[in-house]
């Protein structure tokens, strides 16, 4: 039998069958004549398959430029970006700003804010409201605030008590899974006052048995020999039920009633508006610490920072709103017998926020705020400190941050130059057709570096002078170079007239230079509102429209086609041009690769056929010789 894997054929059987998804590998052929069948299929096959192979090249460098297509896209979208921030106002008007006396005040401005001087002088800083207990929450001089509140009642800590949220629970009924004596209520933390500490607990076996069971909370009382009864002792603090006899799985539990401790309370703060009330309500099982009350306090939304301090055991909470916000009444308001028996706090003893005061300008008057941060003529003023004197006053000067446009623009110039590059390097690319895609049995019997190498020459130019990314270049050359019109300087229209010009090298490909920074920068400081003109301008006319208005159709333009010619990640192939095609071919593939196993059926059914006849010879000449032989 010949060997399909050892044929002498530079292309075995099985690379054909791999190639055209044949299924059929174990063919017995050459039996009778000793010829090496697979051979002359796998030569016979080779010639047959050479279009398919085409096909799937074909198909190949398709998806190559598809992929490239996709690539560009990437790199427009990354520029379309950059684009989106320089058409917005804030990129050329940004301001800078410098206190004279940074410890009173400083300050940040807006894009509308003018180029001016502000002096701040009498100037005291609003202040939070705040509250603290009325006097010491303990007396002992161990009291850790970081036990669990049932622990710190067990022991008596709090001075004024603390009376627990009592929540009843009526008829509660578990179903056991498996045998066994110990059990859990749905609660823990059992109020010393229910009634469920000296009642009795209802077991009922899966047959229709009833048995009661005694409740003890002291494990001296808890008798597991039975001879107190039928019996269950109950931990209070979780909830945990332990029966001196074994219950059955299938059994039902059933608790009359009983009742655990909470701690509840509200509290209530009035917003920075001096109007809204802004109520939370918190609730805790008893197993946190008095710390985790006060850090969930001033973690929520009430608008209070609150803590304990050791030395003095007292709490205090402060808002986090400065200023005088309620007139009529306490910024921190409180309900809930914890908040104001255990923790000793009064909203009668509060010590109310006060509003900012300063005089800006030597307006008359004194002018006031709730924040010490407000905003006047687009500047956000931020006061730092009080003054200490009336001579003690600070000043803000506002000016152009020429620095800041200017490196945004340097950054889009960049950015711009990176893109462009890149396109008109893929669009001068050679196409080298001498180096199709690799079929797999090339790739089998080369090194890696050299299928590398070689896939590397035959990726190259899939855009080679393509129609779309060469015309988007010559439309973001014109967007960039044609004057705008309607600017605030007549002068200021293109970026020649603030330095920018373009590369006199041909090989640059119309490379943006900032050939004079001086006069780029003289023009943001001189008209900031010019420059920013030149860029984001609106219309429906094109010479009317800012830079990046145009750049930005282009772009937009650009990556519409590409994508509807090469689709994205997201599509299916149906929704792009180039996925038409390539369903196309995979069609065309699919209906050869058939076409092939036939031809090859075809030619193994030729051969048997002939090793058949062979056979039938080799016979009747075995007979004939026998014949003679006699």
């Amino acid at each position: 039998m010949a060997d399909s894997t050892s044929s002498s054929s530079s292309v075995s059987i099985d690379s054909i069958n791999s190639l055209i998804g044949a299924t059929n590998t174990n063919r017995v052929s050459g039996l009778a004549s000793g010829i090496d069948v697979d051979s002359i299929v796998a030569k016979l096959m080779t010639a047959e398959s050479q279009p398919l192979v085409q096909m799937q090249q074909n198909l190949q460098l398709t998806e190559w430029q598809r992929d490239d297509y996709r690539s560009m896209n990437t790199l427009l979208s990354g520029l379309q970006s950059t684009t989106q921030t320089m058409k917005l106002q804030g990129s050329y008007l940004a301001k800078t700003t410098s206190s004279s006396n940074s410890s009173l005040v400083t300050a940040t401005a807006g894009v509308t804010a003018g180029n001016a001087t502000y002096t701040l002088s009498n100037i005291k800083m609003a202040t939070s409201a705040y509250n603290n207990s009325s006097g010491a929450i303990t007396s002992q001089s161990n009291f850790d605030s970081s036990q669990s509140m049932w622990d710190l009642v067990r022991n008596g800590a709090f001075s004024n008590g603390l009376n627990w949220n009592v929540n009843e629970v009526n008829n509660e009924t578990q179903t056991i899974s498996s045998d066994g004596t110990t059990f859990s209520l749905k609660h823990a933390y059992i109020n010393k006052n229910s009634s469920i500490n000296t009642g009795s607990i209802t077991v009922k076996t899966s047959g229709g048995t009833s048995t009661s069971f005694q409740v003890v909370t002291n494990p001296s009382d808890f008798k597991t020999d039975g001879s107190a009864g039928n019996q269950v002792l109950l931990d209070r603090e979780t909830g945990k039920l332990t029966f001196n006899q074994t219950l059955s799985s299938g059994s039902t539990i059933t608790v009359p009633n009983y009742s655990y401790d909470t701690i509840n309370f509200s509290i209530t703060t009035t917003a920075a508006d001096g109007k809204t009330q802004n109520k939370k309500d918190f609730s805790f099982d008893p197993s946190v610490s008095l710390n985790a009350i006060l850090t969930s306090i001033s973690q929520s939304t009430v608008g209070v920072s609150a803590f304990y301090d050791n030395s003095n055991k007292m709490v205090s909470m402060t808002r986090t709103d400065t200023g005088n916000l309620n007139t009529n009444g306490a910024e921190i308001q409180f309900s809930g017998d914890f908040l104001t028996t255990t923790l000793r706090m009064d909203a009668s003893k509060e010590q109310a926020g006060t509003d900012a005061s300063y005089n800006i300008n030597n307006l008359p008057g004194t002018s006031t705020s709730h924040s010490n941060t407000f905003t006047l003529g687009g500047v956000t003023f931020s006061l730092q400190g009080n003054s200490s004197s009336s001579s003690d006053s600070a000043s803000i000067h506002i000016n152009n941050d020429t620095d800041t446009v200017y490196k945004s623009i340097s950054d889009f110039v960049d950015k711009y130059n990176d893109t462009i590059k890149q396109i008109n390097d893929k669009i001068s690319e050679t196409r080298n057709r001498d180096y199709p895609p690799l079929t797999d049995a090339q790739r089998s019997s080369m090194k890696d570096s050299d299928i590398t190498a070689w896939t590397t020459k035959a990726q190259s130019g899939m855009l080679s002078n393509d129609s779309i990314l060469s015309s988007a270049l010559s439309q973001m050359r014109m967007d960039l170079y044609s004057p705008v019109s309607g600017t605030d300087s007549s002068t200021m229209n293109q970026l020649a007239s603030i330095g920018i010009t373009t590369s006199p090298d041909y090989h640059d490909h119309g490379k943006l230079i900032i050939s004079d920074p001086d006069k780029l920068k003289q023009a943001i400081s001189t008209n900031p509102q010019a420059v920013m003109e030149m860029f984001t301008n609106t219309g429906t006319d094109s010479s009317q429209q800012g830079l990046m208005q145009r750049l930005n159709t282009t772009l937009k333009n650009t990556m519409n086609q590409i994508e509807d010619k090469a689709g994205n990640a997201n599509m299916t192939t149906s929704q792009y041009s180039m996925g038409t095609s390539i369903d196309d071919i995979n069609d065309r593939i699919s209906a050869f690769k058939t076409k092939l196993i036939d031809i090859q059926n075809r030619y193994y059914n030729q051969f048997n056929a002939m090793e058949a006849a062979i056979q039938q010879a080799n016979s009747q000449a075995s007979y004939l010789s026998q014949l003679t032989g006699q």
